[in-house]
């Protein structure tokens, strides 16, 4: 039987008992391969003068799987990145402080992103209103970014006021090593499209190496990870104690 592949991507977590919690598909994978590797120990007798290898051990056993996963929703960058996705529900900021001594061409970030109704004073005693245009400029209301035109001679530093509507924060390294059930409903395009499913159990996903942030083409997530030993199933010969392939 000839092979090539197609298919969609499933990972889930693992509940208590090593059980496929619920399944969230990763969206389009470009590349999906699982490697097997063994380390061994090799013995040479001593007898007969030359040293020949009369015996090989297989002292370790291992699995390891790469996927590149196109899609940059929230929660592949969370997976990604160690992170958890959170959503930012839409409020407002009021007197929000800049850095002091600030000066013309100087760029100040916003705490918030996607900012509307920007107000900006100084801090003299009878706080002066900045223009906008003259003071400041919005270098970006998406990610809320201010540029200082001409700082003039008012009382720093400046408090800004606005509103910012919600999103979608994911932070790095926030969250342990994820460990994932991998599961690919694939479809061998060489045979007529017939079914092939595989199963990896507990696969331990190491962060993304290389998160290509400016690109001529479209952007990648290129992630590794091992697929570990589950000894649950270990005494179960159909699941085996890595994963499995069913030729459907």
């Amino acid at each position: 039987m000839l092979f090539s592949g197609q298919g969609k991507v499933f990972a889930a977590q693992r509940d208590a008992n090593g059980n496929a919690l619920a399944f969230r598909y990763l969206g389009n994978v470009s590349q999906l391969s699982v490697a097997l590797a063994t380390e061994t120990a090799e013995h040479k007798e001593s007898t007969s003068g030359n040293r020949l290898i009369d015996g090989r051990l297989t002292t370790q056993k291992s699995a390891t799987t790469t996927m590149v996963l196109d899609e940059f929703t929230a929660e592949n960058l969370a997976l990604a990145l160690f992170g958890l996705s959170a959503t930012l529900a839409p409020d407002a900021v009021t007197d929000e402080a800049f850095p002091a001594a600030l000066v013309a061409g100087d760029f100040v970030r916003l705490a918030q992103q996607k900012v509307s109704n920007v107000a900006i004073v100084d801090s003299a005693g009878a706080p002066v209103s900045l223009v906008e245009g003259t003071n400041y400029r919005i270098e970006s209301a998406d990610h809320g970014s201010i540029e200082i035109l001409d700082p003039a001679a008012l009382t720093q530093p400046f408090k800004a006021d606005y509103d910012y509507a919600g999103g979608t924060n994911v932070a790095m390294f926030t969250q342990a090593t994820p460990i994932r059930w991998l599961r690919f409903e694939g479809l061998n395009t060489a045979e007529s499209n017939s079914p092939v499913l595989v199963e990896l159990y507990r696969v331990s996903l190491d962060p993304v190496a290389d998160l290509a942030l400016l690109n001529d083409e479209y952007g990648q997530l290129s992630l590794t990870g091992s697929a570990l030993y589950d000894a649950a199933k270990a005494d179960d010969a159909d699941l085996g104690a890595f994963g499995r392939i069913v030729l459907i």
